[in-house]
């Protein structure tokens, strides 16, 4: 919940109740994400994807819209690709619905789980902001994710891929290249494909300037690429930790709305609304209150 955004309520009792939803939100990304990491060779085949339509169709893009919609996101939908940036939708959003907020975007929490996923769980270094809100009167929630170029290159291309720009460098033709590398025209074409997509060569197979920038930095890159097991080949794990990750959100909304009502302290209440106005976060001023009691 961003500064401010308490006192837009209704009453606390409603700011609070949409605290704890968004606590319990929050708690099962953080654990979803700790055990949602994914090879390298899976990336690539959703960076190599040419469109939407394509991606929907890989296992990580199929993985990706069941976690988030198993954390309490809602079902996203690819929208629009290009090589460093992806365009999600959202519709019927229930962080939105949550918040009950109008005329501003405020599903923040799902920006900052977006950009997580793709920096910490596909290493592609990212940036993703909400660009249109059901808040505002959009009849669904858009995000755009931000890419590094570099990650997406690195990733994006194999040790193949890194075969054909060289060999293309030093002249030889597309039959001549598929030979050596004993392979099919068609995967020659779709790789060939890729590159051109990627503006490492022209239509006439020619490498272009980005593409020597690219080769000339890869060819010193002899690490290995890590390879180990995709995260949807046990969904359990995740789903377990989702679980757990819940229950302290469930207890903190339970104690919320089951505490017994004591006696009000008419003063406290005027002293806690203004430090309220002086805090920037709930945590914030949760701390100020906290260390206030000890004082005393």
């Amino acid at each position: 919940m961003k500064e401010g955004e308490l006192g837009n309520f209704e009453s606390f009792a409603e700011g609070l109740a949409v605290l704890g939803k968004l606590t319990k939100i929050d708690s099962a990304i953080r654990a979803a994400l700790e055990s949602s990491r994914v090879p390298p060779s899976e990336v690539r085949k959703m960076l190599k994807c040419a469109n939407a339509t394509e991606i929907s169709n890989t296992p990580l893009y199929q993985f990706m819209t069941d976690l988030f919609e198993n954390i309490g996101l809602g079902r996203m939908e690819i929208t629009r690709v290009e090589n460093f940036r992806y365009v999600f939708s959202v519709p019927e959003n229930p962080v939105a619905k949550a918040y009950r907020l109008k005329g501003k975007k405020t599903c923040y929490i799902t920006s900052d789980a977006l950009e997580e996923f793709f920096t910490k769980d596909l290493g592609l270094p990212s940036e993703a902001k909400e660009t249109i809100c059901m808040n505002e009167g959009a009849d669904r929630c858009t995000f755009i994710v931000a890419i590094q170029p570099l990650a997406v290159y690195k990733i994006a291309l194999d040790t193949i891929d890194r075969e054909i720009i060289r060999e293309l460098r030093h002249g030889k033709g597309v039959g001549e290249i598929s030979r050596e590398l004993e392979m099919g025209m068609e995967e020659m074409e779709y790789r060939l494909s890729v590159l051109k997509n990627y503006k490492i060569i022209d239509k006439e197979h020619r490498v272009t300037e980005v593409g020597e920038t690219y080769y000339m930095y890869m060819k010193n890159q002899v690490s290995a690429e890590e390879d180990f097991p995709a995260p949807w080949e046990d969904m359990q794990k995740i789903t377990s930790a989702i679980a757990a990750s819940e229950s302290f959100a469930v207890a903190f909304e339970s104690a919320t709305f089951k505490e017994p009502m004591y006696e009000v302290d008419e003063e406290k209440v005027v002293n806690l609304s203004e430090e309220a106005k002086k805090s920037r976060s709930f945590a914030e001023l949760l701390s100020k209150q906290i260390n206030k009691e000890d004082e005393e």
